[in-house]
């Protein structure tokens, strides 16, 4: 069996206590992660080269729900991606939720949020 390359996540949010921690448990698992702690260093990165697009976005709600909505709109509206997208949220209202939905979010999973939950969520969106 040949070599398999690593899954690409990008992981978006301006708290890096938790990107780090979600970096680790997925570097662990074989995932490449790579970060971005705002909406424009997001968009950039997705539009850096195709070898380094990711294969799942991870969006952290954070302090900032605007930032999420803003790389939401630039993946399915400037770029008219597919790209599977999860937001990690501890703070979203229904009208959020409502947004994400219209926005074409994937998933969205509520912190604090299980590693085993996270984990096949990610797995999953992957493919």
């Amino acid at each position: 069996m040949g070599f398999v390359p690593a899954k690409r996540v990008l992981v978006v949010g301006d708290r890096p206590e938790i990107g780090a921690v979600v970096g680790e448990l997925l570097t662990r698992y074989g995932y490449e992660v790579q970060h971005a702690s705002h909406s424009t260093a997001a968009s950039l990165m997705l539009t850096e080269s195709e070898e380094a697009f990711p294969h799942v976005a991870i969006l952290d709600t954070g302090r900032f729900l605007t930032s999420s909505v803003s790389v939401m709109e630039f993946i399915r509206g400037t770029m008219r991606s597919s790209l599977p997208v999860i937001v990690l949220t501890a703070s979203a209202t229904e009208e959020h939720e409502a947004e994400f939905e219209r926005l074409g979010v994937n998933r969205l999973l509520w912190k604090p949020v299980s590693a085993a939950e996270l984990l096949s969520t990610v797995a999953e969106a992957a493919g």
